[in-house]
């Protein structure tokens, strides 16, 4: 049995009766959701065929069945099902085609994707900016930077609210679609709290759709944005490894009380910069810490550094990455002084984070 998303969805729904799609997902869904002995034998076999699990199907297999009709072509022609769903959340068709354009098979090859496995980061951040630009351009269309690129704080209403200890638990951050990884606003205005309770400035050069910068402004606190594929209007394309060797207009050696380097998860991570070897996660230290030590230079002696992160779960095990990207901290000359886990209710999102903090000297 074939383990292509679009040909195992098709099988799964052919083992139930009549025409209507609706009706077959339904059916399946439900018969997932008994036990594996109830499940009758032509759902089993289609299963044990493809080798793939119940939990994987009921969490993204059956949403083929929302997929627009170019989405469902394009994952037919070999597009990634992880790039597959996200490009269904556009709404507009003009848009997903543009951003389909490239994804899609190339005509002197049918049936041989553009990107066979895996995810070029150009491309993936291309296909997110249109998702994220059309989900929110009527929320930041009003923020927009100096000519800078600083983000200028609004009066302080009120201070930032702290969250006591250091398991710090949060409502998950339901409006972002799998794939983003933004921290929760409650959790940013927490550790604005900790480390910036009257203000200052910020530095966050893995800014994405700049949701640091957007809470931080609502508590005096002044903010540069930047990422390798900004995702805001406000968000300037820099990139953390080499900010300092080659700042852009507004950075300068010093200029910040708090630097932020929120790298993709472990998980993301692998999808574009693995190489199958065996010290993946040193690997991944080694790029985060390029991240840290090429932007370190914006934070003032004796001011802080914190890096976010989230536990590798894989296989049944788990790795706290944390301990890996604490090592890069260090390596950076940097002293951890702090750390925080932050878990949604649930447990269906939680995140790590570092805080290092500066000599006050050099």
């Amino acid at each position: 049995m074939s383990r292509k998303p679009l040909a195992l969805y098709q099988a799964l729904l052919a083992t139930q009766p009549g025409d209507d799609e609706a009706a077959r997902v339904r059916g399946v869904r439900r018969i997932l959701q008994a036990e594996r002995s109830a499940w009758p034998d032509a759902v089993r076999a289609v299963l044990d065929g493809a080798g793939v699990g119940d939990g994987y199907l009921l969490r993204g297999l059956l949403s083929i069945a929302t997929f627009a009709p170019d989405v469902r072509d394009a994952l037919e022609r070999g597009l990634p099902f992880v790039v597959a769903r996200r490009v269904n959340r556009i709404a507009d068709p003009a848009v997903r085609a543009e951003v389909l354009a490239p994804l899609v098979a190339l005509p002197e090859r049918p049936g041989a994707a553009l990107l066979p496995r895996g995810l070029s980061r150009r491309i993936e951040a291309d296909a997110l900016a249109a998702i994220t630009i059309e989900r929110s351009a009527g929320m930041r269309a009003h923020v927009t930077a100096g000519a800078d690129g600083w983000l200028v704080a609004d009066d302080p209403a009120a201070s930032p609210r702290r969250l006591p200890g250091h398991v710090w638990l949060f409502s998950p951050n339901r409006g972002a679609p799998r794939g983003e990884e933004p921290l929760a606003p409650r959790v940013v205005e927490a550790l604005l709290a900790r480390l910036l309770p009257r203000g200052g400035a910020l530095v966050d050069v893995t800014a994405g759709t700049g949701t640091i910068a957007s809470v931080a402004r609502r508590f005096g606190v002044r903010s540069w944005s930047g990422d390798i594929a900004p995702l805001a209007p406000f968000v300037c394309r820099a990139d953390a490894r080499t900010l300092m060797a080659s700042p852009p207009r507004g950075v300068s050696a010093g200029c910040a009380d708090l630097l932020v380097v929120h790298p993709p998860t472990f998980a993301v991570w692998r999808l574009t910069r693995s190489s199958g070897r065996d010290d993946q996660l040193d690997l991944y230290r080694d790029d985060v810490g390029a991240m840290i030590a090429g932007s370190l230079g914006v934070v003032r002696p004796g001011r802080h550094v914190v890096v976010i992160s989230r536990p590798v779960r894989r296989a049944g095990e788990v790795w706290l990455a944390t301990s890996h990207l604490a090592e890069g901290l260090e390596e950076a000359g940097v002293r951890v002084v702090g750390y925080v886990v932050a878990v949604a209710d649930g447990g269906a999102e939680d995140w790590h984070l570092l805080i290092g903090q500066l000599p006050r000297s050099v």
